[in-house]
């Protein structure tokens, strides 16, 4: 089971996509009026500060919680000021973050600010290992993968694409490759991240953030039964593709599954060990 906790609004509503699936618990923090068994409501605050400084208790709401835990939290809400006290209380638990980076240049200066603010600190504490990992992710870079979207809906389409991409990297790093060159852990010192597509047909990455300076990627080929079995140039296709993407200073690895879906998709994670601007 991998716990899913979500920090205010946006938290909230990606942490509830990852409800549809079973291999989620789910824990919700806001300070809106929710009555539900897995929701603590916080007192409402004026300053990224006050949220910070008004945390309370909850050992109550995280009891028996341990293992993995995904922390999901958006950068544009000032609630976000909480989320180090909240990680405090659950310090026990092997800790990750996803971490919903806005567009800043339509945040007012005080907001651009604290945004920066909690943006650092937890990337800083990532770096440190007193988290797993940070992964960082751009509306403006789902937005621009997702291409034309209508208005109502628009942060559901959203977060469907990351959370669909999340969870399937999870099934396929808990999943038998056909064929890999995974090695047993990332560069312990890159602890910076962000997921993606690749589109296998045109040979085009597509990073839910910019992330700059990357020391590692790997991707997740997830091929149909069918593909697998008569298309001989496939594995060579892979490697070829895979060649064109290594650096001088990035490694590269990838593994190839085999998937019950009718389409090929291909996923993917870099990582970096530079503090992202």
């Amino acid at each position: 089971m991998y716990n899913i906790v979500g920090l205010g609004k946006a938290g909230c509503s990606i942490a509830e996509m990852f409800a549809q699936y079973p291999q989620y618990k789910v824990y919700k923090l806001d300070s809106e009026n929710v009555k539900e068994s897995n929701y603590f409501k916080l007192p409402k605050c004026k300053t990224i500060e006050e949220y910070e400084e008004r945390v309370p208790s909850l050992k109550r709401f995280f009891k028996g919680i341990s293992g993995k835990v995904l922390f999901v939290v958006g950068g544009s809400g000032k609630i976000a000021g909480a989320s180090l006290r909240v990680l405090s209380q659950i310090k026990h638990c092997e800790l990750t973050i996803l971490y919903i980076r806005p567009d800043t240049q339509l945040l007012d200066n005080l907001r651009r600010q604290q945004e920066r603010v909690v943006y650092y600190v937890l990337q800083e504490s990532a770096r440190s290992a007193l988290f797993e990992r940070m992964y960082v992710v751009g509306n403006s870079a789902l937005a621009n993968i997702i291409g034309d979207i209508s208005i109502v809906g628009y942060y559901d389409k959203l977060n469907e694409l990351l959370v669909t991409t999340m969870h399937m990297i999870n099934v396929y790093e808990n999943s038998e490759p056909i064929i890999d060159t995974h090695s047993d852990s990332v560069l312990d010192v890159a602890r910076i991240s962000t997921v993606g597509m690749y589109d296998h047909e045109r040979g085009k990455e597509k990073w839910f953030y910019p992330l700059a300076a990357p020391r590692e990627k790997t991707f997740y080929y997830a091929f149909n039964k069918k593909c697998l079995q008569e298309d001989g140039q496939l594995h060579k296709e892979v490697t070829e593709q895979i060649k064109k993407i290594v650096t001088k200073h990035t490694k590269v690895s990838y593994g190839i599954y085999e998937t019950e879906y009718e389409q090929n998709y291909v996923y993917c994670k870099m990582h970096s060990s530079k503090i992202q601007d």
